[in-house]
């Protein structure tokens, strides 16, 4: 059985900010060294639910929103079952993936639920909350043994990310480098400002279904804490039992060793993948395209070398331009990449996203004729 996509549909706010934009609101508080590593990270603009989103991150004011989180995954939702002529009574699951939900109970799935009359009540819902930066395979792959029991149903799968809301006010004097920070605490400070240029806000909806003439998935690979300790590389202090009382907005800490262990995880799932008897492809590069979580320009550029792949050329272009146009979107970007790419798909599509949990993933998309094909 082919899982297919019906219908794929973003949603973006409508405030844009560029990284001259930050940059210029704020002051004098960031170091030259740290103006051109903000430069470096390949981010062009990124939209963002506020709508006063640099004053909030540079003066602490309060913030204004001009879009809600669980908003921008209803009209992404409704905009892919439009698309689709999709009548939502079809629909036997609904997933619904997130980092930040508008909050922790009910999660994303359930406000769905609630915000969408034309869902049918009897429908199964499942929430893939905190799965990091590669949710959109697991719910792929979660949605293929529903369809495979449940072949006459269609699937619906949002994931939607509003990070810009959880961004530190920078409130201190001065921020600096990594390489020019000396104490945890400056570290930490360089993490806050990273954490507000590199991630943005955006949904996306793919409607999946049983067979169909759509793009249709492929095998897939999953690794999920290869070493205990990778858990650690990245997580949010606060909002959760462990620490239920916290002063401000969560803090979200990084660890120094993510680019390494997070090529580690795109190389071992690809390599696990290409292997795969039902595979089409041996090596990266006999892929149409290549899609490659947008985490930084620094981690696409390794990845791209690792798989000897052209950085930055046509063979990964939707990498990159998701990047450069909307940010990190975290769990929402291998979707936004899909939409981008499969106008030019001609051939098999390898997928690959890793990010914190820490998890990873990759899998094979063919395009509707080769889909046919198959």
């Amino acid at each position: 059985m082919n899982i297919t996509i019906g219908a794929i549909a973003t949603f973006l706010p409508e405030p844009a900010y560029t990284t001259d934009c930050l940059l210029d609101a704020s002051g004098g508080k960031l170091s030259p060294d740290l103006r051109a590593m903000l430069r470096r990270l390949g981010v062009d603009q990124r939209h963002s639910i506020l709508s006063n989103y640099p004053q909030v991150l540079f003066e602490g004011a309060t913030p204004e929103y001009s879009v809600r989180g669980t908003e921008m995954a209803v009209r992404a939702a409704r905009r892919c079952l439009a698309e689709a002529r999709c009548d939502a009574t079809e629909l036997g699951l609904v997933i619904a993936a997130t980092n930040t939900p508008s909050r922790l109970v009910p999660g994303l799935v359930s406000d769905l639920f609630a915000q969408m009359a034309e869902l049918p009540r009897e429908a199964m819902n499942l929430s893939l909350q905190g799965q990091g930066c590669s949710p959109l395979l697991k719910a792929v792959d979660t949605a293929r043994w529903y369809l495979q029991a449940n072949p006459e149903r269609r699937v619906l799968l949002v994931c939607m990310e509003s990070t810009t809301a959880m961004s530190q006010p920078l409130a201190a004097p001065r921020y600096l480098s990594f390489k020019e920070a000396c104490t945890p605490d400056e570290v930490q400070r360089t993490v806050d400002v990273l954490h507000g240029f590199l991630f943005a806000d955006g949904a996306v909806a793919l409607l999946l279904q049983a067979d169909g003439p759509g793009p249709a998935f492929g095998p897939t690979t999953h690794l999920t804490n290869d070493q205990p300790l990778d858990a650690e590389l990245g997580h949010i202090v606060g909002a959760g039992s462990d620490a239920p009382a916290i002063q401000g907005r969560p803090v979200y800490k990084l660890g120094p060793g993510i680019t390494e262990r997070g090529t580690f995880y795109a190389l071992d799932t690809v390599r696990r993948l290409l292997a795969h008897p039902e595979c089409p492809i041996r090596a990266a590069d006999e892929a149409d395209q290549v899609l490659i979580h947008t985490g930084s320009r620094k981690i696409l550029d390794g990845i791209c070398g690792r798989l000897q792949l052209g950085c930055g050329g046509q063979q990964v272009a939707s990498s990159y331009e998701v990047l450069a146009r909307h940010g990190n979107l975290t769990g929402a970007s291998l979707g936004f990449m899909l939409a981008d790419a499969l106008p030019r798909a001609r051939g098999p599509m390898l997928l690959v996203s890793f990010g914190l949990s820490f998890s990873g993933s990759a899998g094979i998309l063919f395009p509707p004729a080769e889909a046919r094909v198959a």
